[in-house]
């Protein structure tokens, strides 16, 4: 598991690696990455670093998330009908579990899983990590179905 000061070690190499200048924007931006306890748009971090009074444009965010990407830092995903979604990695293996209906994303450590994917071996490829998106309705949103009497397909699209 990866806590907040190794995530930050990994952007800081990454860019080293790379040749990428470590601009104080960059990482005010990891930052704020870094409060969000599930997964946020470019929207949630946008209006983040402005209540921080933090004014950066929005190109220098969509670049900074586009390096975080790159470094491993998030991943991205995308529900039907709503912003793609980032949510930061913790560690080399990861499952969320995505509710369809309200778009909350909750990360779970899948032990089965992950000795499964471990021992997978695949032709001409080396495996650095995965992440694995499962669809469906959280708890919240499946009590609500089942107390307005709805069908699922009902209940999705009624944004």
């Amino acid at each position: 598991m990866l806590n907040n000061s190794a995530i930050i070690k990994k952007f800081n190499d990454f860019l080293e690696a790379g040749h990428y200048r470590k601009t104080p924007e960059r990482f005010a931006i990891l930052d704020r990455v870094l409060t969000f306890p599930r997964a946020f748009t470019i929207d949630d971090l946008a209006l983040k670093l402005e209540a921080d009074a933090y004014h950066v444009s929005r190109a220098t965010v969509y670049n900074s998330v586009e390096l975080l990407l790159k470094a491993g830092v998030l991943r991205r995903f995308h529900l039907d009908g709503m912003s793609m979604q980032y949510v930061r990695v913790n560690s080399t293996q990861c499952t969320h579990l995505i509710c369809t209906v309200c778009g909350k994303v909750k990360n779970v450590k899948d032990p089965n899983l992950a000795a499964f994917m471990n021992a997978r071996k695949y032709n001409a490829f080396t495996t650095s990590h995965y992440s694995l998106c499962v669809y469906g309705l959280c708890n919240a949103c499946a009590r609500k179905l089942k107390k307005s009497g709805r069908k699922k397909s009902q209940l999705n699209s009624k944004k």
